[in-house]
């Protein structure tokens, strides 16, 4: 085990209190989660926004005597307030919630790991990664888990970050970061921590399907708050003694879990949960309101600027299509790929506004050509598990120029050493796509059709 994780064991170990045997020996506890809100601090849409998770939070503590309150990561990057400011905003206002702890997600690290230092210093809570760790090997989160007491119960929380986040984040910024093994780490957590708390829970930002799997490659955990997959688990799975739920992503939904701990076994007794949908959440905190809706005054005279109209509503696909014809035409080459994962909301039926194509393309992208052979290229396409049909068509001696964004090719000049010519176009996409938007409206997904066909760069 990392000697940090091993500092961190002995530490809190010497803090722990004994809970005497003649306290009762049943505690309930609630647990309110989320995961992804990726920025959405305001209602809008399908979000529920800060200010009424806030007041879900509230009314619960004012009538529940145990209350935790997680968060699984990617509190960042996906609207404007948040790229504009570099993430810092979320933070300030997601601590008006009232966290007991946050998980550290992939998108954290969008402005390089070192901007996480400030991050944690502007949450009042625990931020929580035990397998993340800086060049000079110190951990990037503030703690590796923490044992919190509520009531008689001593609760373990342990955090979690996928080992592929090199694979999903920049590398500028984040060269020579070590991602341990999640597994391998939560074994030797929980064969410490098992002993030492009534009830342990893991924040793990690994994706739903690799969250059940932890559940069954290490017994002994109580609880998985899981993200990154923004899976909608509408009720939580039991796998084994392990309970596993996610709350789908952008504050669409907010999950309640009622648990009932025995502290002399050590366990759970009984346990029950919800995800709360936006539309059900209470009516906004109205301090919480104004707080957010001021930092969307200043960013809304730039991006509630109407450009076009659309006719009709696109999906994921098909907004990722529309994207790809617009950067191709712009840099002049046969075709364009985007990867699907990097378009983060879809054109909507109705005004299209500047606010809206950030939303798409939150993460400051710059336009880039490339140009490398068929093999490659393939591996580029597919690469993340995305499914893009083009891939076919490919020639795998072949060369071939097309245009892409700065995350796309920095990726694969990663993972294709020498294989990859880029040129760099100084453009945003975003600013692309707005202007091309602006002075020739919205194609419908049919004059769009499928992808630009794949040809060779001669």
């Amino acid at each position: 085990m990392n000697r940090i994780i091993w500092t961190w064991l002995r530490v809190m170990a010497a803090g722990l209190m004994i809970v005497s045997s003649t306290q009762a020996s049943f505690e309930s506890l609630v647990v309110i989660h989320t995961n992804d809100i990726h920025g959405h601090i305001a209602e809008a849409g399908q979000s529920a926004g800060i200010a009424r998770i806030t007041a879900l939070v509230n009314q619960t503590r004012e009538h529940k005597k145990h209350v935790l309150v997680l968060d699984a990561g990617d509190a960042i990057s996906g609207t404007p307030v948040s790229t504009m400011f570099n993430g810092s905003p979320i933070f300030e206002v997601m601590n008006l919630v009232g966290y007991d702890a946050g998980g550290l997600g992939t998108h954290e690290f969008d402005h390089g790991f070192a901007r996480i230092a400030l991050f944690r210093d502007i949450a009042t809570h625990p931020v929580l990664a035990a397998n993340a760790f800086a060049p000079d090997g110190t951990l990037i989160a503030d703690a590796p888990f923490l044992i919190r007491e509520i009531g008689n119960m001593q609760i373990g929380i342990i955090g979690l970050i996928t080992a592929d986040t090199p694979r999903m984040i920049t590398p500028i910024g984040n060269e020579n970061l070590h991602f341990a093994d999640p597994t391998l780490t939560a074994r030797d957590l929980v064969r410490v921590l098992r002993k030492q708390v009534d009830l342990l829970i893991v924040l793990a930002h690994l994706g739903h399907e690799h969250e059940k799997q932890l559940a069954i490659d290490v017994p002994g955990i109580d609880l998985i708050v899981g993200g990154r997959s923004h899976t909608l688990v509408h009720r939580p799975v039991r796998i084994g003694d392990t309970w596993v739920v996610q709350a789908h992503r952008y504050g669409s939904h907010v999950g309640y879990l009622e648990i009932e701990v025995d502290t002399k076994a050590n366990r759970i007794a009984s346990f029950d949960g919800v995800l709360i949908p936006a539309r059900d959440l209470p009516a906004p905190d109205k301090h919480v309101m104004n707080v957010v809706a001021a930092w969307d005054r200043r960013v809304s005279e730039i991006v509630d600027v109407k450009i076009a109209e659309s006719d009709t509503a696109f999906t994921t696909e098909q907004t990722r299509t529309l994207l790809e014809n617009i950067i191709a035409r712009s840099a002049g080459t046969p075709f364009g790929y985007y990867n699907l994962g990097g378009v983060r909301d879809v054109i909507r039926k109705g005004e299209i506004t500047v606010r809206h194509i950030w939303s798409i393309e939150p993460f400051g992208n710059k336009l880039v050509r490339v140009t490398t052979d068929g093999a490659t290229l393939k591996r580029i396409i597919t690469m993340d598990e995305d499914t893009h049909t083009a891939s076919e068509s490919i020639e795998p001696e072949e060369q071939y120029t097309f245009t892409t964004n700065s995350f796309v090719a920095d990726q694969a000049k990663i993972r294709s050493p020498g294989k990859v010519k880029v040129e760099p176009l100084k453009e945003l996409v975003r600013d692309v796509i707005i202007d091309h938007i602006r002075q020739y409206g919205i194609e419908t997904p049919q004059q769009s059709g499928t992808s630009p066909s794949i040809s060779t760069s001669h």
